[in-house]
């Protein structure tokens, strides 16, 4: 009976060491977990607090961040699919900055065009302009005259309308008293001054100028 005993007893203390290595191995899975779990809430947490200060220096610059690096940096934050309230919100304001400069710079180069449109247009008509320029200098009015007579030979009349530009905003035009050239000559002869500049300029098939509108200086 003793024997029996013995050998009934070293089944047992075999399976409370395996339930025992059971619990430990259990336990050491379960802090294994635990700490992966922390480490990956540690890593978000920090890539998180990096898109908000790589969003927020975008939002603080002043100007010296090309566009090119902006967008960079912004789809970099939008890659890594953060799914965070504060990083999104922040996404949509660095948005609205990019596209509020874009739109801010295509408005600087249509205007840069035009500024240029309106240079190569003053240039072009600088011929019609220094007749004007010249009878105004002119002291003696006999040469003065002469200049008068040359001038009109590139208009189809004499009663080729000037009209003169007194005040422009956006489409609203507004004109002084209408003339014509052979009387806007004479005006700036005696005037012995020409304060206006060439606005635009019509021509017959011919060449000829068939309306021409100034606008003051």
């Amino acid at each position: 009976m003793k024997r029996l005993s013995k050998n009934l007893l070293i089944p047992k203390i075999v399976i409370v060491l395996l339930i025992g290595a059971m619990a430990v191995g259990s336990s050491g899975c379960k802090s294994k977990k635990k700490l992966a779990q922390e480490q990956s809430a540690a890593e978000y947490a920090e890539k998180v607090q990096k898109a908000l200060a790589d969003l927020q220096a975008i939002l603080d610059d002043d100007g010296t961040m090309p566009v090119s690096e902006m967008e960079r940096r912004l789809n970099d934050v939008k890659a890594l699919n953060l799914n965070d309230d504060s990083v999104n919100e922040k996404i949509e304001l660095v948005e609205m900055k990019i596209a509020s400069l874009k739109e801010a710079w295509r408005l600087q180069k249509e205007a840069e065009k035009e500024r240029e449109r309106l240079n190569a247009e003053l240039t072009k008509y600088d011929y019609i302009n220094e007749y004007f320029k010249r009878i105004a200098r002119t002291q003696d009015v006999n040469a003065a005259n002469g200049i008068i007579d040359e001038a009109l030979k590139m208009y189809a009349s004499e009663d080729t309308p000037v009209l003169i530009i007194i005040h422009k905003d956006g489409d609203a035009v507004d004109y002084d008293k209408p003339t014509t050239i052979k009387n806007y000559l004479n005006f700036v002869k005696d005037q012995k001054a020409y304060n206006n500049k060439i606005s635009s300029v019509k021509f017959d098939p011919y060449g000829q100028i068939t309306e021409l509108e100034l606008i003051k200086k």
